[in-house]
């Protein structure tokens, strides 16, 4: 597959040039022959290159600084000639923070306004969120570029995107690049805040485990002696109850048990897995659902990448509410990322005409 990177930045940014680096080291963990990022300052000019690539390029990438980014990704869609609408789970979360009602209508509007047929790359905060269109083979991704961001949008959703497109060798050597990625992540930033995580020994564990190298135990204890409580036979509950004792019994910080699969009645017999993560506040759980035809062993690694991606966010959990709705809608995305439902558009002749109208103004 041949794929273009376009970057736009109208001022010189360390954190943008670190942003370009983790992206283009996704890409070429699928796409090696990739040359790197196209880099602009000018949206029409950036325009005018993208629709010259897409008259040959099966995939687009479009990195964008936070300064331009809304208004970027409005020209964007008008480009594409698209119809916009509010996503209801980015807006959900947005309109739930603290802070909500001190944001401005327009900045809250564009945040959370998107193609209608696109599917949402989500950030942490859900602010700059990142999207991707298909039409008739061709991929348009527009994230933004900043590092924190562009990580969170990598390691959530951008690796299993291009995963879904590539061969499955090398699908397979580039999660396993995602998943150390994620212990990188996830240890740099337990160590950085001295919060240690003991991790009940199982099954659930074993992919993650195999990838810890001696530095990572300082962050990480496995238990391989925890007890299963006799007195408890809901999955949940008993996932719960391990969670709070495997971090009691090791004085951690953070006590984690992901569940061996079951199949749940609840949703439509598919294969499920919970992972718990207690604090001294309490526990949260997340319950992960296997796609068609996943195996067992697939859906652990899947939880083993979710459980790195709280961890790296670990501040997130303090509060221990149960799973809202918008969660369970991300993890919907980080297990079926490809579900974009196609969209009746021309893309290099829709932003050629665009771009034609900007240049006759």
């Amino acid at each position: 597959m041949d794929i273009k990177l376009f970057s736009l930045c109208n001022q010189d940014s360390q954190e943008a040039e670190k942003g370009k680096e983790f992206i283009l080291k996704c890409v070429k963990d699928f796409f090696p022959e990739c040359n790197g990022f196209a880099e602009f300052t000018s949206q029409k000019r950036m325009l005018v290159a993208i629709s010259q690539s897409l008259l040959a390029a099966d995939i687009v990438l479009v990195a964008v600084q936070s300064a331009m980014y809304n208004a970027t990704k409005r020209m964007l869609c008008a480009a594409l000639d698209t119809k916009t609408a509010e996503n209801d789970e980015v807006s959900a979360v947005l309109s739930s923070r603290p802070d909500a009602k001190k944001m401005k209508q327009n900045f809250f509007k564009a945040s959370v306004t998107f193609p209608e047929a696109a599917t949402i790359l989500p950030t942490s905060d859900y602010l700059n969120c990142g999207f991707a269109l298909t039409s008739g083979g061709q991929h348009i991704i527009y994230m933004p570029v900043e590092d924190i961001k562009a990580q969170q949008i990598i390691l959530g959703s951008l690796y299993d995107y291009f995963a879904e497109l590539s061969e499955p060798c090398a699908a397979s050597h580039a999660l396993k690049n995602r998943h150390r990625a994620l212990i990188e992540c996830a240890v740099n930033k337990l160590s950085a805040d001295s919060v240690r995580v003991a991790l009940a020994g199982n099954d659930g564990a074993e992919y993650l485990i195999s990838f810890l190298k001696k530095n990572d135990k300082s962050v990480f204890t496995v238990d391989m002696d925890y007890e299963l409580p006799d007195d408890v036979t809901d999955i949940k509950k008993l996932a719960i109850q391990i969670a709070r004792n495997v971090r009691e019994k090791n004085r951690a910080e953070l006590g984690v048990y992901i569940s061996n699969p079951f199949v749940s009645e609840d949703d439509a017999n598919m294969l499920c897995a919970y992972i718990a993560v207690a604090n001294a506040e309490g526990t949260k759980t997340y319950k992960l659902i296997s796609e068609p035809g996943e195996t067992p062993k697939e859906l652990l690694r899947a939880c083993a990448d979710k459980l790195l991606l709280i961890l790296c966010d670990y501040e997130r959990i303090a509060s221990f509410v149960e799973e809202s709705e918008e969660e369970k809608a991300a993890d919907k995305s980080f297990k079926d990322i490809l579900g974009i439902a196609a969209s009746a558009i021309v893309l290099a002749a829709s932003i050629a005409g665009f771009i034609t109208a900007l240049i006759l103004r």
